[in-house]
């Protein structure tokens, strides 16, 4: 039987292992570098398959084991009043169905997930560092007009400025805009806002509604819309609140999201990626304190690598 033309033949293990090694040898640089934490991750997991490690499975005690109805009653003990039903008129939910392409769901330390709403205290810290750089240039200004001790003290003023607004205020604000998506409980935690303490709410009462994407005039970039939209909220709020994501919200990120909420399947292999990065950061998600405890159990001390086929 002849291939189609448009078919390219399967290329066999040797084939494989030939080109990869000749593309090893003509590796420079951050390419040669890539090769060697490959080949070093590829070894660490051979030895936690030796050690017996790898496959061995550990208790899920850590997480929730709660149905939706007790996870809804712990949600109102902790905002403090019931939930009611949302008024929704014809909304049209994207499917909860995920398709198994993109499994990229941000900030994650195994535990949790968080995503960061719109606008946020990032804009706040925005306008503070565009107001100190105006005010900062127009003092520098004056120093080069009035002499150079103005400008000695005015320079200084000038940087400053911009930079306290990014390493200081943004820094350790930042978790202030963060949605808390916590697998361990089955609940997520809202974002804070000028006019609202974050509250709680399962996983289950949340649905996505994509909006129109908006693209640059000049066709060089696109930014998707969309926003969480709440299917029950605390009684105590007189509207419904929606949580608008920052950048929008694709359809397989909020289903990856929904995956990893999930706890009767295992973490996608996709997410170990970023678990590793906050375990060698020792910080969580949310960028609040430690790396959990609950997730040490799953990753190598000294490797600094998830050791588990099977991550809960």
């Amino acid at each position: 039987m002849s291939l189609n033309k448009s078919e390219k033949p399967v290329k066999s293990i040797e084939e494989m292992l030939d080109e990869y090694e000749k593309e090893k040898a003509a590796a420079t640089g951050e390419e040669r570098k890539k090769f060697d934490r490959i080949e070093k991750r590829s070894a660490n997991r051979r030895k936690y398959v030796a050690q017996g490690l790898y496959d061995e499975e550990l208790s899920k005690q850590h997480l929730h084991h709660q149905s939706y109805e007790e996870r809804l009653a712990k949600a109102a003990e902790l905002n403090g009043c019931d939930f009611k039903k949302s008024n929704l008129k014809n909304e049209a939910f994207v499917s909860r169905e995920h398709t198994d392409i993109d499994h990229h769901i941000g900030w994650c330390d195994g535990q949790v997930v968080g995503i960061r709403r719109a606008p946020g205290i990032w804009l706040v810290c925005l306008l503070i560092g565009c107001i100190l750089f105006i005010c900062g240039g127009a003092a520098l200004l004056f120093g080069i007009t009035s002499g150079p001790i103005w400008l000695i003290i005015f320079t200084p003023l000038a940087i400053a400025g911009p930079w306290f607004a990014d390493q200081v205020l943004w820094k350790n604000l930042d978790w202030l805009d963060k949605i808390e998506f916590n697998r361990h409980t089955g609940l997520v935690r809202t974002s804070h806002t000028l006019l609202r303490r974050p509250f709680y709410i399962p996983i289950e009462d949340i649905e996505l509604c994509q909006g129109p994407v908006v693209k640059n005039a000049r066709g060089s970039g696109e930014i998707p819309t969309g926003s969480l939209v709440l299917t029950k909220y605390p009684a105590k709020f007189w509207w419904r609140p929606s949580l608008v994501i920052l950048g929008g919200m694709e359809k397989d990120h909020w289903t990856a999201i929904i995956k990893f909420m999930d706890i009767s399947q295992p973490i996608h292999m996709d997410v170990h990626t970023t678990i590793e990065e906050h375990f060698r950061d020792n910080k969580n998600a949310m960028g609040t304190g430690p790396f959990p405890e609950s997730m040490k159990k799953y990753l190598d001390a000294e490797d600094k690598q998830i050791n588990r086929f099977e991550v809960w």
